[in-house]
Parts: structure tokens; sequence; C-alpha cells
């Protein structure tokens, strides 16, 4: 494969390029995503996500905007596999399997759908859980995520980021009271 505009090589040899020429696409797409989101474009799409019949009363011709936004995320979709297959340099019918869609989906779930940032937070908690966890348990690693995720979804992320909050609070007033007596 030629190098990224003739100057960075990118393969075994250039995985440092090809990690930042990543991280460049990245930043691009997602100034573009925000700018989608922040626009008349994106406030009709999440009018439409809300309820899909107020928006339509409200004039917005919610069969064209569903499918602009399919439009999109298939461009984005593209982009991403194009990355992929040009930074690993290789495509094959693996890239293909339910887990990699599986991986997509959970990586949503964590970082929370609906959300612009939500992708990358989950995409690098996915990351960091997976790594983590197969690093303790190789055999198990499976079992453990998927039971993080159980407490994620039963719990729910509001209630889970309020915790460490709770415990400090807990232990505030535990020493507090501790002082006055």
């Amino acid at each position: 494969m030629a190098p990224v505009l003739g100057l960075f090589s990118i393969g075994f040899t250039g995985q440092r390029n090809a990690a930042l020429y990543s991280f460049a696409v990245l930043f691009i797409l997602f100034v573009i995503a925000r700018r989608l989101a922040h626009s008349s474009f994106g406030l009709s799409l999440t009018a439409i996500r809300e309820n899909r019949l107020r928006a339509g009363a409200l004039g917005v011709d919610t069969s064209r905007r569903i499918i602009a936004g399919y439009t999109v995320a298939a461009a984005y979709a593209g982009a991403a596999g194009a990355l992929l297959a040009q930074t690993t340099q290789i495509v094959s019918l693996d890239l293909f399997d339910f887990h990699r869609s599986a991986d997509v989906m959970l990586m949503l779930i964590i970082g929370g759908a609906g959300y612009l940032y939500g992708g990358l937070i989950g995409a690098a908690a996915f990351i960091v859980l997976r790594d983590v966890i197969s690093a303790a348990t190789p055999e198990y690693w499976e079992f453990w995520l998927g039971l993080a995720l159980v407490i994620l979804v039963l719990a729910g992320r509001e209630r889970i980021a309020a915790a460490p909050r709770r415990f400090i609070d807990l232990v505030a007033t535990r020493a507090t009271r501790r002082g006055v007596a």
C-alpha cells in the first residue's frame, strides 16, 4: 500500500503512523458529526427520535430525514471499514463475524447510545475492560464482561456514576459525627 499522502508509511513498520492517521480521521469525522448534531438536521433527527408523530406534525419530513440519517451512518461505517482495511492492510471474512458487530453494540451500551461522546467513551471503556479482565482471567473474561454489562443495564448509568459521590458523602458524614461526639 502506498504511503498516506506520499509521506507516511502504514503497516507493520509504521504502526505509530497508522495510529496517528486513525486519530486524525477520527477527529475530522467527530468534528463533522458534532456539526451535524448541532445543525437543524441533527435537531430534527433528535425530534424524530423523541417522538416521530410530533416531529411530523411540526412539519419535519420524517421519512426523508430518517433516510438521510441512515445515509450519514452508512458513510461513517464505510469510512471506518476503509480505515480498518487501510491501517491493517488486510480484508478477510473474519471482519464480518457476529462478534465484531456485538463488540460495537457493547461499546454503545457502555458509552450510552444517543450521545455523541457515547461511542468514544464506550469504545475506550470496552477496550480497557476487555484487556484488564482478560489479563486477570483469560478463560472467563467474556463472562465477567457480560456480568458488568448486566449490572450496568440493571442499575443504570446514573446510579453507578453517583455511587462514589454517595460513598464519599457517607464517609464524610461519619467522620464529622465522630469528630462532634
